[in-house]
Order: C-alpha cells, then sequence, then structure tokens
C-alpha cells in the first residue's frame, strides 16, 4: 500500500474514533504533509520535513486561531497523545475564562526579568537607538553595577543595595572627580525606572539618592596650559617618546592648534580635509555638538597631517587603528588618555606607568587631553581674538537666532587666530 492509500486509511480511522499512539505514530510514518482533525479544537500538523506537531484551533472574539501546543514524540520533552489532551484541556480552560491562551503563552516569554542583570539586558536594548554614545552605559554597567548586584533578584533589591554599588564605585575610583560615581548613580536611577515602566518592579531603589549620595557636586575643570608649560610638556614627550608615540605626539599639537574635540579629531577621516589640508570640513553627523562648520588649518598643521599621511600607511583614517582586532578603522578613544596618564606615573586600566611621573617631576601639574581644548580658548583669549571669534573657533554655538544663523560667520578671522596659535606653538612642537 502506498503512503496516500496507507495516510487516507489512518485519517479514516481517527475519524471513527480509534484513536492512540499508535495511530498517530502510523500517521506520522505516512510523511504525507497535511493538517489532520484528531478530535474537537485538536489537530496534528505534519510538515513537509515529516515533523507532527500538535495544533489547538479556537475563535476568540469571533477570530479563528491556532496554537501550537507541542510536537509530537515522548516524555519529557514532546507530547504523547495523552498529554496533547492535557494540554489542550488547559488552553480550552483559558479561553472559557475570555483569555486568549495565544497571548498568555506570549506574556510567559516575556517573564523572564527575574534579576537585575535580565532587567538590566532588556533596558541597554532599549536606549540604544536612542543614545549617542550607547556604550557608555554598557560599560558602566558592567564595570560597575553588573559585579555587585547583576544577580540579585529584583524583588530583592534594596536601598542598601544601591549604597553599596556606590560604595564600591567610590572604592574603585581613586580620584577627585566624582563623574563616575554621580554617572553610575544616574544610570541605576533610570534602569529600575524602566522596571517600574515594564510593571516588573513596584518602586525605584535608587530614587530617593541624590547627588551627596554619590560622588557629591562636580566642580568645573579650570585646568589650561600656559605656552610656558607647553613646551615643558611637548618636551617630555619627545624625551619619552618610545611611552609616547609620534601620532601623539602630533595629536595634541593639532588639539591646541585647532581647539577640535578628541573625539572628532580621532575619528578624522583624509577624505573630510579640503584645499591640500587647508580645510577641515566636519560634518554635522561626526560633530560633537551637531552643528558643522570648516575649520581652517594652518600651514604648519598642514605638514603635520602630510607627516600623519605617511605614518598611516594607506588608512582611510588619520590615525588608524594600532590594532588588527579592533572593529573600526581609527585609535581608540582611551587612546590619547592612557598615553598621557602614563606620563604622569598613573595606572592605565590595569597597566602600571611605565615612565613614572616625568611630567610632574618637570613641574607640570595634572592636566587631561579636554584640558586642551580650554587651553585653545584660554590662549586664544591671550592673543586678543574676539570672544565671539575664539568661541566659534571651538565651534562652541550661542543659543537662540544668532547660533542657527551664524554657523558660517567669521571663517577669516578664525583663519587668523589659528594661525597666529599655529605660530607660537610651532617652535615648542618642532624640535
Amino acid at each position: 500500500m502506498n503512503s496516500s492509500n496507507k495516510h487516507f486509511e489512518i485519517v479514516s480511522k481517527i475519524k471513527s474514533g480509534k484513536i492512540n499512539d499508535a495511530t498517530i505514530r502510523a500517521l506520522l510514518n505516512t510523511g504525507i504533509e497535511s493538517f489532520t482533525r484528531i478530535e474537537k479544537n485538536l489537530y496534528f500538523r505534519i510538515s513537509a520535513q515529516g515533523t507532527g506537531t500538535w495544533v489547538y484551533q479556537y475563535k476568540t472574539h469571533n477570530k479563528p486561531k491556532r496554537m501550537t501546543l507541542g510536537t509530537y514524540g515522548k516524555r519529557p520533552d514532546k507530547l504523547p497523545f495523552s498529554d496533547a489532551r492535557d494540554e489542550l484541556a488547559k488552553a480550552r480552560a483559558i479561553v472559557n475564562q475570555g483569555s486568549d491562551p495565544l497571548a498568555e503563552k506570549k506574556r510567559a516569554k516575556q517573564s523572564i526579568y527575574n534579576t537585575v542583570n535580565d532587567l538590566a539586558l532588556d533596558w541597554l536594548d532599549d536606549i540604544a537607538s536612542r543614545l549617542e554614545h550607547p556604550k557608555i552605559p554598557v560599560r558602566i554597567y558592567q564595570q560597575e553595577i553588573k559585579p555587585q548586584i547583576g544577580g540579585i533578584s529584583l524583588n530583592e533589591i534594596t536601598g542598601l543595595d544601591i549604597r553599596s554599588v556606590l560604595k564600591f564605585v567610590k572604592g574603585r575610583k581613586k580620584t577627585t572627580r566624582p563623574t563616575i560615581v554621580n554617572d553610575t548613580l544616574t544610570y541605576l536611577k533610570q534602569l529600575f525606572d524602566h522596571g517600574v515602566t515594564l510593571g516588573l518592579i513596584h518602586h525605584n531603589p535608587a530614587m530617593a539618592f541624590k547627588t551627596k549620595h554619590a560622588g557629591g557636586t562636580e566642580k568645573s575643570r579650570e585646568r589650561a596650559l600656559s605656552l610656558g608649560e607647553l613646551k615643558i610638556v611637548f618636551h617630555t614627550m619627545r624625551k619619552n617618546h618610545a611611552h609616547f608615540s609620534r601620532e601623539n605626539y602630533l595629536a595634541v599639537a593639532l588639539l591646541v592648534v585647532l581647539g577640535v574635540r578628541k573625539g572628532e579629531l580621532i575619528a578624522l577621516r583624509w577624505d573630510e580635509l579640503l584645499d591640500n589640508n587647508t580645510i577641515w570640513r566636519l560634518t554635522e553627523e561626526r560633530s560633537k555638538n551637531n552643528v558643522a562648520i570648516d575649520i581652517p588649518i594652518p600651514k604648519q598643521a598642514g605638514e603635520w597631517l602630510n607627516e600623519l599621511k605617511h605614518r598611516s600607511n594607506g588608512s582611510p583614517y588619520v590615525f588608524p587603528s594600532r590594532r588588527k582586532s579592533k572593529r573600526r578603522g581609527y585609535i581608540s578613544d582611551d587612546t590619547l588618555n592612557h598615553a598621557l596618564t602614563n606620563l604622569f606615573g598613573k595606572k592605565t586600566g590595569k597597566l602600571k606607568s611605565s615612565t613614572g611621573n616625568v611630567l610632574g617631576t618637570a613641574g607640570i601639574e595634572y592636566f587631561v587631553i579636554h584640558d586642551l581644548r580650554r587651553t585653545t580658548r584660554t590662549l586664544m583669549s591671550k592673543n586678543k581674538v574676539r570672544s565671539e571669534v575664539a568661541e566659534k573657533c571651538i565651534n562652541h554655538v550661542k543659543k537662540g537666532v544668532e547660533g542657527i544663523y551664524n554657523r558660517d560667520a567669521f571663517f577669516n578671522e578664525r583663519k587668523i587666530a589659528h594661525q597666529q596659535l599655529a605660530d607660537q606653538l610651532t617652535p615648542l612642537v618642532n624640535i
């Protein structure tokens, strides 16, 4: 007897009420793709691949629906005929109560948020598309929050746990800057707000904590270097060239002369430089404040860029990644920070300083890469550059109408201001 005839014969037996596991196995063994009614609301589907599944067919709000109850087979992972009937009875009971078993099934799948880490994974995924720098909350969660409370049940989190996280961060960050601790508290509040929004918890255990409980009030940095200090800094960097590469050296020089942000410079592509490296067209997408600007490049900075072009070895980036494993094509956000921190004798990550505090020994008070931008603005003020021109040189945007309609203003004035600064800095750099 061929498969089609065998299939027809078995279906006839089922219609007459002769159903057991042997009948279902025989039906499955025919290998015929089909959808067979077994009894009221219960169907047996054979796929094109020969897999048998139990299907509950029902109506809710007068709309026909189908729900897969499970795959036919032996316990414990699969459903024999008797177990399929049990699952059918459960699904029918839900329908009789006025609910939809498919919706209940989906809801059950969503109820997987048992621990803080479960919630965090959903929260980080939810905010990723809305943030300009989504890696920051990921890093802070992984390094500061997860080690302390990631495995704790959501229902058991209390203010004591929040305090333990903040104490942990304070202990890890041996610094007078409270930024990381305050950022951690901010993300804790956002994380548990997400839990409240989803109805997974009834209150936010971090909400009662204030800045005073974390890192305290953050004081704005005021550090700016004088030309005299810059002379010592560049001399020390050259002297320790084995620990502070030529590429890093020229990056620092460009940051001071151009007044751009570090993130904007390290991601600079050669195709952004126009007219033989005399203009840098920083696009709206690349600018941190989302304001496009044409940056005039002084002659000396153009020469530094020519050297970097040779060193970039065909890369589309001015500062190409130094690790083949890196996904992006340019250096890490931490490269310049770590190189400078090393010269101050401080640890970078897990590594101890390779130079000791050579900058401090030379009489230089501690500074960070971002202070170079403030240095640019301060030196321009000392050079009597008009305030509105100096502000535009570092791409600060005024609020209101003037900020909207004055985007390309002062190009010639800025060109003079950057060139004046380059003339002052070149004798300190080109030695």
